[in-house]
């Protein structure tokens, strides 16, 4: 069912990859009993065509200065943590525009998680590339028990930091997806992209992602996905 929103053999590559990083992911999700995945979402996504704003993960503050000259200024700072949380509640979040603010976010970061939630283990941080624009959409599915449909997908659009309006819909099979699927070919590819691993993976109970629309075109700069208890 999953390959018909496919667009074509290079994109079916990647999907070739991201099953093998999807079975590694479930394997290591139900060792360890954990119930959602951050950092790895995006990874995921990115192998199912999705366009993920440039990241890259660091375990020590020695190492973040070489690699935020590597993807440039401005920066977004990301505590990891061993359970996913929303970083915003958390203060795991910062903005960093030179040299100097990342060498003051990085234990800021890290500081407020362990101070706020004390009980989290923290595993390094995430630095990503800030993506500006004016518009965002938050995009969640969700299963309430383990089977590919029905499920219900939620957009809300928000524009200059308001919200703009919520699309809420029960969706039921195949054809209700290429029906609510934009005809904009940038987004076609995005929202084909998530049928294809929403379609596959019914152990997948909730998938959430944060697009920022650009001129030129959307990037995801966070998503998380949670499992049903194995």
């Amino acid at each position: 069912m999953w390959r018909r929103f496919f667009k074509n053999k290079e994109w079916d590559k990647g999907f070739k990859l991201g099953k093998r990083k999807m079975k590694d992911l479930l394997e290591w999700v139900k060792k360890r009993q954990e119930e959602g995945v951050n950092m790895e979402a995006l990874e995921i996504l990115e192998f199912y065509g999705l366009p993920v704003a440039p990241y890259r993960v660091v375990r020590s503050q020695n190492e973040i200065y070489q690699i935020a000259e590597d993807l440039g200024y401005p920066l977004v700072l990301k505590a990891i943590t061993s359970k996913v949380i929303h970083k915003e509640d958390a203060g795991a979040v910062a903005l960093a525009s030179s040299k100097e603010m990342v060498a003051r976010m990085y234990p800021s970061v890290l500081g407020e998680v362990a101070s706020r939630m004390p009980w989290l283990t923290l595993m390094g941080v995430l630095v990503q590339e800030e993506v500006e624009g004016i518009e965002k959409q938050e995009i969640s599915l969700e299963r309430r028990k383990r089977k590919t449909f029905p499920f219900r997908w939620v957009t809300r659009f928000f524009k200059d930091g308001r919200e703009g309006g919520t699309r809420d819909t029960e969706v039921k099979d195949a054809d209700a997806l290429a029906i609510h699927t934009p005809q904009e070919e940038e987004w076609r590819e995005i929202y084909q992209g998530i049928w294809a691993l929403w379609l596959q993976y019914s152990q997948i109970k909730r998938l959430e992602l944060d697009i920022i629309c650009q001129p030129t075109s959307p990037k995801v700069v966070d998503a998380k996905i949670f499992f049903f208890e194995f």
